[in-house]
């Protein structure tokens, strides 16, 4: 059994589940896994496009273990919130279920999926870190930006490299986002737009004013 604070829970749910595969998208992963590790209790999930881990330290002598939920389960993850997240959570993994209990006695468990086919989040996030290169363009599809709203500030974020995942870091969080790979002429109009921000030279300033 471990335990973790009050209110984390929310915590690294929120930040990590708006990331969970969409339902009709069939190849998408639709989970999100919590794993027990070094002392720590990571949650993540991915939906090819975009990938979270959040984490938050674990009281417990616990073997490491894994509790993938899908979709299906959500409904009683948001009720195990509501119930116990306010103080400190007992989690515990007891064949295909985790038990998640409070210090009232109040405990909620849930059914959860076969983990043999999961990511290596790890090594996604260390090729992927190991190689910070912020000058490099990247495009990204803005329809995922808000899936990172329930971060804390301040984010940093960088590419990875040209055509490589960006990196977003927050506290307790890292996260990465696939690019998109635009047409020639999509990618030379950016740069144009881009350099039409720049500063004019001050001659032209000048023969402004």
């Amino acid at each position: 059994m471990i335990t973790i604070a009050d209110r984390t829970l929310s915590r690294i749910v929120s930040q990590t589940k708006p990331h969970m595969g969409d339902r009709n998208d069939s190849e998408a992963v639709q989970v999100i896994t919590f794993e027990f590790a070094d002392g720590h209790l990571y949650t993540w999930a991915t939906n090819r496009y975009t990938l979270a881990v959040a984490r938050t330290q674990a009281k417990g002598d616990d073997k490491p273990w894994l509790a993938v939920m899908g979709r299906q389960q959500m409904p009683e993850l948001a009720a195990a919130i509501r119930l116990l997240d306010a103080k400190p959570i007992s989690m515990e993994r007891n064949g295909d279920h985790l038990i998640l209990s409070g210090e009232s006695g109040s405990r909620i468990t849930i059914e959860l999926q076969d983990d043999r086919q999961l990511l290596d989040w790890r090594k996604v996030v260390a090729a992927a870190a190991e190689r910070p290169s912020a000058a490099k363009p990247m495009a990204l599809d803005p329809k995922f930006f808000a899936a990172w709203k329930s971060l804390p500030g301040p984010v940093q974020m960088w590419s990875s490299g040209e055509q490589k995942a960006g990196v977003i870091i927050a506290a307790d969080f890292i996260g990465l986002q696939m690019p998109i790979n635009p047409s020639p002429e999509a990618a030379n109009s950016l740069r144009r737009e881009l350099d039409s921000w720049k500063p004019a030279e001050p001659a032209s300033l000048a023969a402004a004013a």
